[in-house]
């Protein structure tokens, strides 16, 4: 018995995630949103455009697309022959490796939004896919006169996992040029400023310190103009920006540590464990219960 790949799912691993989208099931259009994580995206089949920025790019078959933590992008991939690989890696793993790979830059960003004609990448990223699945006996079997092959170890994913990052990082990012501009850097001044005093933020600040006014403050701005700008700017409203960063702090909790979710809601300012979860799935796609499966980070 052979094996293939299970069509659009999630998978998990210590300091990473994957998504699988395949067919019509991948087409799902995306609004503006970020994550906590380095995103990696290969792109296996088909066309996706996404907005990052303000502009529009599009991206095809062997092209790599590279967004950095918590920068702002849109997805819509194209036609019924989709395919891609989606790899989330948690800052803590990229900070580790780029310590062991001696780099100076401890905490790089991409300077590439994308890579064209990456096909041996794109592989690489599948070939971790189907070690992932394999490893979690989620692949679908079919006939072959091949011999069924052992589950990897945690070794082998640990491995096919170092050369997809160290290959995206050395290629695509500032790791051995820290001077280099990163594709997430906020050209506005002001804004900013906002958005490292809303980073800073705790997650369940009051309402006053995220208010409207408090943020036109701090960017010294009407509140008209902010909004503008700000919108411009990022990509996203600021209230959209504010929630999107709390559903980034309740994943991260959700995987480094056991708390019921009802308490993860609340230390995040949602007030209800409901509310909480249908915003979370909005974010994620998948509840909270499904991204805590996936594995401690």
């Amino acid at each position: 018995m052979g094996r293939r790949r299970v069509e659009n799912g999630y998978y998990g691993g210590p300091g990473f995630s994957l998504y699988h989208a395949k067919g019509p099931g991948g087409r799902t259009a995306l609004p503006p949103h970020f994550h906590d994580e380095y995103l990696i995206c290969g792109q296996l089949r088909g066309d996706e455009q996404c907005h990052v920025g303000g502009k529009l790019h599009r991206f095809r078959e062997g092209d790599v697309v590279l967004i950095n933590p918590q920068q702002v992008h849109t997805g819509n991939a194209r036609g019924d022959e989709i395919e891609y690989v989606r790899l989330y890696v948690d800052r803590d793993v990229v900070e580790r490796l780029t310590e062991e790979l001696g780099a100076p830059n401890q905490m790089p960003e991409f300077t590439s939004l994308r890579a064209c004609g990456q096909r041996d990448l794109v592989l690489a990223m599948a070939h971790l896919l189907e070690l992932v699945q394999r490893r979690d006996g989620t692949v679908e079997a079919v006939t072959s006169d091949q011999p069924s092959l052992d589950a990897p170890t945690t070794m082998d994913v640990d491995t096919a996992l170092q050369q997809v990052l160290v290959w995206a990082l050395e290629g695509f990012s500032n790791l051995r040029t820290p001077r280099v501009r990163s594709t997430a850097r906020v050209g506005h001044r002001k804004i900013a400023r906002v958005l490292d005093y809303l980073r800073d933020l705790a997650p369940n600040a009051a309402p006053s310190d995220a208010s409207l006014d408090r943020l036109a403050h701090e960017a010294e701005l009407s509140k008209y103009h902010f909004v503008r700008q700000f919108q411009r700017s990022v990509g996203m409203t600021p209230g959209a920006y504010l929630r999107t960063l709390r559903l980034c702090h309740a994943a991260r909790l959700l995987r480094k540590q056991p708390d019921p979710i009802v308490d993860i809601a609340a230390a995040v300012g949602f007030a209800d464990h409901p509310s909480f979860s249908r915003a979370f799935a909005r974010h994620m796609g998948m509840t909270p219960s499904q991204y805590r499966a996936l594995g401690p980070l």
